[in-house]
Parts: C-alpha cells; structure tokens; sequence
C-alpha cells in the first residue's frame, strides 16, 4: 500500500513531463500500489490543481496523430481504449478544424509518393494502409480518384 503524498508526487511528476488521459494516469497509480479510494483522492486532487485536464490530453492527442498521419477512426479507437467518449473527440475536432481530406492525401503522398500502382494487388494494399491510418472510405476513394486524374500515376 502506497502513501497518499508519494502517490501525489508521482502523479505531479508524471503530469509535469507531459499530459496524461484520466484512464492513463489511474493505470499508472494502480501499479505503484494506489487503493481505489487513494486513487479516487489523487485524481481529483490533480483535476482540482488543474493538473490533469482530459481536453488538454486529448487537444494534444489529436494534434500528434494528425501530424502522424492518422485518420479520425484511429483516433475514435484510441479515444476508446483512454474512456474517452465520441462526443468529447467531436468537440475537440471542431476547434481543431483538421481536413482529413488533405490528410489522407498526405499520408498517401508521404508513404508511396510518386510510385505508379502496377495492379489491382497493389491497389488494394495501398488503400488498405489508409484503411489501417484511420481514414474513411470517401476519403480513400477521393485520394484514388485524384491520383486516377492525373497522368501517368496509376497503372
């Protein structure tokens, strides 16, 4: 059984190197010995000193994996896996304004560039890569069409 201050310290340590998810944070407390109700106090004691803010982590969040290349659907998965719900991502993209149109396009660019696509095969791992980064259908389908319009990328 930890202490309730070291079990502060260590969460304030945490928090001090880079943002945390609520579910994160509760996970690292419970593996330095945090009992529920140690770790119900901590939590509320970091939210309470503005320590942890569940829309910072996931303003940061986003941004990382839109930097990376990922499409909304991987994020709603990792959103998922930190207990954070559709609606908080939602809002956090509308003051974020990501076109995830551009985005897949970039991810595409990034990964295959200029390399024609020599059959059917290839066509399909390709799309099935931005499928894997998170981007819808519409989206992989308009990243195709652009490539399709111009000369001599597609086979």
């Amino acid at each position: 059984m930890a202490e309730l201050a070291e079990l502060k310290k260590n969460a304030l340590n945490w928090l001090s190197r880079r943002d945390y998810s609520e579910a994160q944070l509760s996970q690292k407390l419970r593996h330095k010995g945090a009992l529920p109700e140690q770790l119900t106090a901590v939590i509320e004691w970091c939210k309470a000193q503005q320590y942890l803010d569940e829309s910072r982590f996931l303003s940061m969040l986003v941004r990382n994996r839109a930097r990376q290349g990922y499409g909304y659907n991987y994020l709603l998965q990792e959103c998922r896996a930190q207990k954070i719900s559709a609606q908080q991502l939602d809002r956090c993209l509308q003051s974020l304004a990501i076109d995830w149109w551009v985005l897949a396009s970039a991810a595409y660019q990034k990964k295959y560039g200029d390399s024609p696509i020599s059959d059917y095969k290839e066509k399909t791992k390709r799309m099935a890569f931005l499928q894997r980064r998170g981007f819808s259908g519409e989206q992989i389908k308009a990243v195709f069409t652009e490539l399709t319009n111009q000369p001599n990328r597609t086979g």
